[in-house]
Order: C-alpha cells, then structure tokens, then sequence
C-alpha cells in the first residue's frame, strides 16, 4: 500500500503473483527534480505491469508533470521498468494514475493529457472515510483508458 496525507491505494495479490510497492518520493529520489510518490511492479507467469502512482489533494496538473517526469526523465524508474522487462522476458504494460480528494471531469482530464503529453489511465477518488483505491481492478491491459 502506498498513503500519504489520506489518500491511499493498494495492489491486491494472489497467489503466483509478485507485487513490490516502492516509495520514489523521498526514498528512490531525493532531490528536487519532480518526482511522483510512487510504483507497483507487477509480475506474473503472463504479465508484468508499471503502475505509477501520485497521491495528490491539491493541484491535480502538478500531479500530471510529476508522473509525466517520473515516465520520461528519471533514471530510476527508467531502470526498474527495464529491470522488470529483463526479469520477466516480456514487455512491461506501464499504466499511470492519480489518487486524489478531488472530482475532474472527463474534459479537465483530457486538457491535462494534452497539455502536459501523459496518458493517466484512471483519476481515482479517495479520502480518509473512503474505500482504498485497488490497482489490481486496472490489470486488464485491453482496457487503454
């Protein structure tokens, strides 16, 4: 499970699955570069999965830079997704998703993609009194939205 300041999201695993959660915000990376909060690695006999993940309550196009960074420019991650294509022998399906307090609308959401050139498969709700977003709802890898 990842949480920061009541927002949380978890990766449910069964059984011949592997899933690590990795802190990147203040753990892989500590400097200054933006930086999302953090990834899932998946792996299965069939699949393997990237899931970035921002915990945001406040400004939600902040959110779209850090995983937009996070993607295109840290070596970090870079490493760790080729890490898990190496491990696995296959190609790592990498998803992106927000976990925040706040409601976008589907236009908000598209004006973000273009503006900031990320896909973010799903802007997922979630506070203190809510039930805990599951990413394993999202390994369907036909599903491009």
């Amino acid at each position: 499970m990842l949480a920061e300041r009541g927002k949380k999201v978890k990766f449910s695993v069964r059984a011949g699955e592997q899933v690590k959660a990795i802190v990147i915000d203040g753990c892989v990376c500590n400097d200054n570069d933006k930086k999302c909060d953090g990834l899932f690695l998946f792996l299965s006999h069939q699949r393997s999965a990237a899931f970035l993940v921002e915990l945001k309550g406040g400004d939600l196009s902040h959110a779209f830079e850090q995983l937009r960074f996070t993607k295109e420019q840290r070596p970090e991650y870079i490493e760790l997704v080729s890490t898990l294509a190496s491990n696995s022998g296959r190609k790592v399906i990498e998803k992106s998703f927000i976990i925040s307090n706040k409601l976008v609308s589907a236009v908000a959401r598209e004006q973000l993609e273009n503006r900031y050139q990320i896909r973010v498969h799903r802007i997922l709700h979630c506070e203190a009194t809510t039930k805990i977003p599951d990413l394993r709802d999202y390994l369907n890898f036909t599903d491009n939205r």
